[in-house]
């Protein structure tokens, strides 16, 4: 029997990370790199299918992840490089709040840097958080370094560290969402749904308006098929969003939820 196909070959730049997968939906293992495609026989690369590629956050399960042609990836990086910059003058100012261009309200700068963390780690740029930490701690601005910090242990694959974190950033500031959304969404990267439940619950004391908290509570009813909860979560979301309603998706696993826990829900007459 012939082995033949084909694969990436020849990888350098290469950068071990964890992450949610975007495609299968799993957190873990995720490998950047460098390389090019070839056809192989018994996995010898023989023919080159194309130019060189960045490969970002390829999943350990699934396989799957971005490729950027090399041809391509300077704008990328280029992107990633002013953005992160630009922040870092703004922390060296002072600033904890920026003004972007197509937002309505500032973002805090902390939130920011986490945000582009796994890009900046991913194509090589940082190796570590340090010199942030370094910066903002110069700065006074603790809340942002913890926010910076959290991102980091996720992307480190330390989950437990990352919670903790996010708990210093929520003493700090008391009011602020973001961290007391994060431990409910760490908790089911952690693969502990009660643990997750019960931070989105408590999220939702404070802020029961948050349509993306009743989504994240919702999916975790749905992956444990309680059909109840179910039936009250979409209920909740159908009341915020109505424009939801005619979702073919969405009214099929609301009307079996409905079947199977005996509970007629409020939008259930609105269906066909």
């Amino acid at each position: 029997m012939i082995i033949y196909g084909s694969r990436m070959y020849f990888k350098d730049r290469v950068v071990k990370s964890f992450a949610e997968c975007d495609h299968c939906g799993r957190y873990g293992r995720m490998t950047s790199y460098q390389a090019k495609k070839f056809g192989h026989i018994y996995f010898i690369p023989l023919i080159p299918l194309g130019e060189k590629s960045q490969v970002l956050r390829e999943c350990g399960s699934c396989s799957m992840g971005v490729h950027i042609p090399v041809s391509r990836l300077d704008p990328v990086v280029q992107s990633v490089e002013e953005r992160f910059k630009s922040w870092i003058v703004e922390v060296q100012q002072g600033n904890t709040e920026v003004e972007l261009s197509d937002a309505e309200v500032k973002s805090n700068v902390g939130m920011l840097i986490a945000g582009i963390l796994d890009d900046l780690y991913c194509l090589k740029l940082i190796e570590n958080v340090d010199s942030i930490s370094a910066i903002l701690m110069a700065q006074g601005m603790d809340y942002e370094n913890e926010i910076v910090q959290a991102t980091w242990m996720e992307i480190r694959g330390t989950l437990d560290q990352g919670r903790a974190r996010l708990e210093a950033a929520a003493k700090l500031r008391p009011d602020e969402r973001y961290p007391r959304f994060q431990m409910g969404r760490l908790e089911v990267l952690r693969g502990n749904p009660k643990g997750a439940e019960e931070a989105f619950l408590q999220y939702l004391k404070a802020y029961p308006d948050d349509f993306s908290a009743h989504i994240e509570l919702a999916t975790l009813y749905e992956r444990a098929n309680n059909f109840a909860k179910i039936v009250e979560s979409y209920d909740k979301l159908y009341s915020m969003k109505p424009e939801l309603i005619p979702n073919a998706g969405m009214q099929k696993l609301y009307k079996k939820a409905c079947k199977k826990s005996g509970i007629g829900g409020k939008f259930l007459a609105q269906m066909k």
